[in-house]
């Protein structure tokens, strides 16, 4: 999807001899020393491998890079963002994946990896940029280069030794300034030496890999930007902290903050950064923010009264956080017959709060990405339209489940018709709570849905309203299956005619096949891809067979993947409740229940369980015996990778 659905281009060829065996990392990257073509002997085949991480997420989601020392490195992409907690830059791992390549550089696709040591520190390849550029087969290492800047742009700059020239490129995930580097300066990088394109160039991975001088008394490095909150109120105290660090001493380290309408900023006020250990620096913005933005830098200076700044443009380039909450249709809301149907805060800076509707690879097709939805004040009359977005993310800290309710602050974003939210980094997403029910979804015709002309057709409308909100099309008919077998599309219509038809496409392979003729009732998420409104049910459970029929039973069973829960029924119960849940599949399977802080009170089943369908007894009591005092509980149940589901309980004594 868009930016999103960038990845692995695997080259494929037949495995021969089943799964092969590589003994080092040199063995797989291998280039042809002319055109500096992939020529590994293993593509196509399963291998595993160990190394140092020395890139982890920083590059896109599921990315990486691991280095041995005397061996080399080598790329990864595709790893799951459960993955994504338990390794971390220093980590020894062994790592297993498919050997293919992408954009010319010879990588492990679909990887996994199990975690060795931890704490390791990677002593970089220390090489002439000469010297990185004389042999393909260097790609992949972690590479320590010097160099004079001869030209520089937004992106990237470019560095010379006198005999060749290297692109320094500067992803725009890491976060990495280079408001600092002019033309003529000498700069030290330390990053994996990548290739693209048949191109040779350094990617380094954070802000202190760039060292300015480094043959002399080095500028201060300002690097680790953090803050205690990203998504401040107007009481909220801001504690700003960095990494400062200069091979003689740092001196002075202040804090520069301002508030600000986005359009007409106030004065600069400085605050002093004291020392808290090593080589971190903290300073505290104050509370009683008077606009609706604060913007900050950060100065350091050292003990040769060599002054640094991040940004390194500053005060031309600040950091900037919005202050307060906006709401989520006011960024969503578009009226129908507007030229431009761009979100009302693009590039702007702005706080949302909602709660989680999909998120992960199974139900997004990539760890870096969460549908958020409005929570509504009133269920019963509140309207969920225009109320959803599609946050896109590429480190958050922690894994997001359905039924999150999570803070973010960013900025807004229009990405080929699809509005976004973009987070400041991993920090800006606060978990508030987890365990809440999913908006009841509004019930919409397909036609809507599907509607990208407002004008033309004449009713108006625009499905621009519907864009990632939790929608249900009821007694929808299966019109078209063309696209299933390649794509997993396929269309439906409430009324049976085509032309009111909505296009299906999931990312999860479904158990259910769509067959034309079939009545289905689907919820999911609205989704704009290539031109295209889309449903995007995240499994099977949000297809049901059968169609819903007003006034009717409609507990219609519905297709299930790995499992999920049945039902908890008495609810609200005293002095016990019945947990039913069915398992698919021989699965590792966790219930546990949690309280109202998210504190778990008791493990009911946590085991390797066979395909069937089970009922678990909670009494009320928590893992000491003890009774627990009334109030709301949820069971969350866990099924192997793909199945997480919170149920809400009620005890009432």
């Amino acid at each position: 999807m868009k930016k999103h659905l960038f990845g692995v281009a695997i080259l494929m060829s037949l495995l021969v001899g089943g799964i092969a065996s590589a003994q080092t990392i040199d063995q797989i990257q291998q280039y042809n020393p002319t055109t500096g073509a992939p020529a590994s002997p293993y593509v196509g085949q399963v291998v595993t491998v160990s190394g140092i991480i020395v890139e982890r997420l920083n590059y896109s989601g599921g990315s990486g890079y691991i280095w041995n020392a005397g061996d080399g490195g080598l790329a990864f992409y595709g790893l799951p963002a459960s993955s994504g907690d338990i390794v971390t830059l220093g980590d020894l791992v062994s790592i297993t994946g498919t050997v293919g390549a992408f954009g010319g550089e010879i990588q492990l696709g679909t990887p996994t990896l199990s975690l060795i040591s931890s704490g390791n520190t990677p002593v970089p390849v220390v090489t002439t940029i000469t010297q990185a550029l004389s042999d393909y087969e260097n790609v992949g290492n972690y590479t320590r280069a010097i160099g004079t800047v001869t030209t520089k742009n937004s992106s990237n700059f470019f560095m010379t030794d006198g005999t060749d020239t290297i692109q320094v490129y500067i992803d725009s995930t890491t976060g990495i300034n280079i408001g600092a580097v002019a033309v003529g300066d000498v700069y030290q990088v330390t990053a994996p030496l990548v290739v693209f394109n048949g191109e040779i160039e350094l990617k380094p991975v954070v802000q202190g890999a760039l060292v300015e001088n480094p043959l002399g008394d080095t500028v201060p490095v300002i690097s680790n930007v953090t803050a205690s909150n990203w998504v401040p109120t107007a009481s909220t105290p801001v504690v700003v902290s960095a990494s400062i660090t200069d091979n003689i001493g740092v001196s002075t380290a202040t804090l520069w903050y301002r508030d600000s309408d986005g359009v007409t900023p106030g004065s600069w006020t400085s605050v002093p950064m004291s020392n808290t250990g090593g080589s971190t620096y903290s300073g505290t913005i104050p509370a009683g923010h008077a606009q609706s933005q604060v913007d900050f830098y950060l100065q350091a200076t050292d003990t040769a009264a060599q002054p640094a700044t991040l940004p390194g443009n500053a005060p031309t380039g600040f950091y900037s956080m919005a202050v307060g909450f906006t709401s989520i249709y006011a960024m969503q809301t578009v009226h129908p017959d507007s030229v431009s149907q761009a979100n009302k805060f693009l590039n702007k800076f702005l706080n949302v709060t909602g709660v989680v509707t999909a998120a992960g690879p199974a139900q997004l097709g990539a760890g870096s990405k969460l549908i958020v939805q409005e929570l509504a004040k009133n269920p019963a009359t509140d309207s969920y339209a225009f109320g959803g977005v599609l946050v896109y993310e590429s480190s958050a800290k922690y894994p997001y489940y359905q039924g999150d309710v999570v803070e973010v602050g960013g900025h807004g974003e229009e990405y080929f018709g699809l509005t976004e939210m973009i987070p400041h980094n991993g920090d800006a997403i606060n978990l508030v709570s987890f365990g809440h029910a999913l908006p009841e979804p509004a019930v919409v015709n397909t036609r809507i849905l599907a509607d990208d002309m407002p004008v033309s057709d004449g009713n108006g409308a625009f499905g621009e309203a519907w864009e990632s909100v939790w929608v249900k099309a009821m007694n929808a008919t299966v019109m078209d299956t063309v696209g299933l077998a390649q794509y997993r599309e396929f269309i439906i219509s409430d009324t049976g005619a085509r032309a009111d038809s909505v296009m299906v496409d999931t990312y999860a392979a479904l158990a259910y096949t769509p067959t034309i003729g079939n009545v289905v009732t689907v919820t999911s998420f609205m989704d704009y891809e290539f031109g295209t409104f889309k449903m995007r049910p995240i499994d099977d459970s949000y297809v049901v067979l059968g169609g819903y029929i007003s006034g009717v039973d409609n507990n219609v069973p519905t297709i299930e993947k790995a499992g999920g829960f049945r039902s908890v029924h008495p609810n609200p119960f005293n002095p016990s409740t019945s947990i039913k849940f069915v398992v698919n599949r021989n699965e590792l399977v966790q219930l546990n229940v949690y309280n109202i802080r998210g504190e778990k009170v008791r493990t009911l089943i946590q085991d390797s369980l066979p395909a069937n369908e089970y009922t678990m007894m909670w009494d009320g009591t928590d893992d000491a015996g003890q009774g627990v005092a009334s109030g709301s509980y949820f069971a969350r149940l866990r099924i192997g990778k793909e199945v997480m589901q919170v149920r809400q309980m009620q005890l009432v004594k």
